[in-house]
């Protein structure tokens, strides 16, 4: 798979506009998530980005594209002297509160800088079962308006947020997976072993079919 969370080339583009044309061409830049598109997006403006990724599989891909692509740990945010003009951070399963992750990111970003910062939180207060499922499944969400208050007690000025549409999840991220999935079906005996993911997988976007407007991804934009 392209990627292992849901998004899109159209989202990637429409926050990039919502950034603004005062991040310098030249200046240091820093992408961490786990796909590539969002890197080649921001490539097209900023060339002289730096690409992290966990996964090693992905990682070579990214090797082949970008120069500047690395291995990260999770929740890294690879330093440099003096910070980033424009850092982007996928966040994707968390186990801590967003105000962790924000302040690493104020750290990384240098005084007038941008960041984004993508983390899925609740739209609408969730159901008992939405509730339960995400935090099995995807670990510590938090309500959109308390991510921008903890952004802005970190000093972050918050100039705007993108709420990501239904179609990254749908047509982004569990057709394609879903689609790749059925490859498996008959022969049930040579993959048992991931049986039980197949199983989940097919949870996870009824579950999404079915509480879709309480939680999504959110971009937040961000000034240092």
């Amino acid at each position: 798979m392209e990627r292992s969370s849901a998004g899109s080339e159209e989202t990637a583009r429409a926050v990039l506009a919502m950034c603004g044309g005062d991040i310098p061409r030249d200046g240091s830049v820093l992408f961490v998530g786990d796909e590539c598109v969002t890197a080649r997006v921001i490539a097209q403006k900023l060339p002289q980005v730096c690409v992290g990724m966990t996964d090693e599989a992905r990682l070579e891909r990214a090797v082949k594209e970008f120069p500047r692509a690395m291995r990260v740990q999770p929740f890294e945010l690879p330093h440099v002297d003096g910070g980033y003009d424009f850092v982007w951070y996928a966040a994707n399963v968390e186990f801590e509160p967003a105000r962790a992750r924000l302040s690493q990111l104020r750290e990384a970003v240098k005084r007038g800088g941008t960041a984004v910062f993508r983390a899925l939180c609740w739209l609408i207060d969730p159901s008992p079962d939405t509730a339960a499922y995400c935090a099995h499944r995807f670990g510590k969400l938090e309500h959109l308006d308390e991510v921008l208050r903890e952004a802005k007690e970190q000093g972050f000025t918050v100039c705007d947020f993108y709420i990501a549409p239904k179609s990254d999840w749908t047509n982004g991220f569990y057709r394609p997976l879903l689609t790749r999935a059925e490859q498996y079906e008959g022969q049930r005996e040579e993959y048992a072993e991931i049986d039980a993911g197949l199983r989940e997988i097919k949870r996870e976007a009824d579950m999404f079919e079915l509480h879709c407007e309480e939680y999504s991804y959110v971009y937040y934009i961000l000034k240092g």
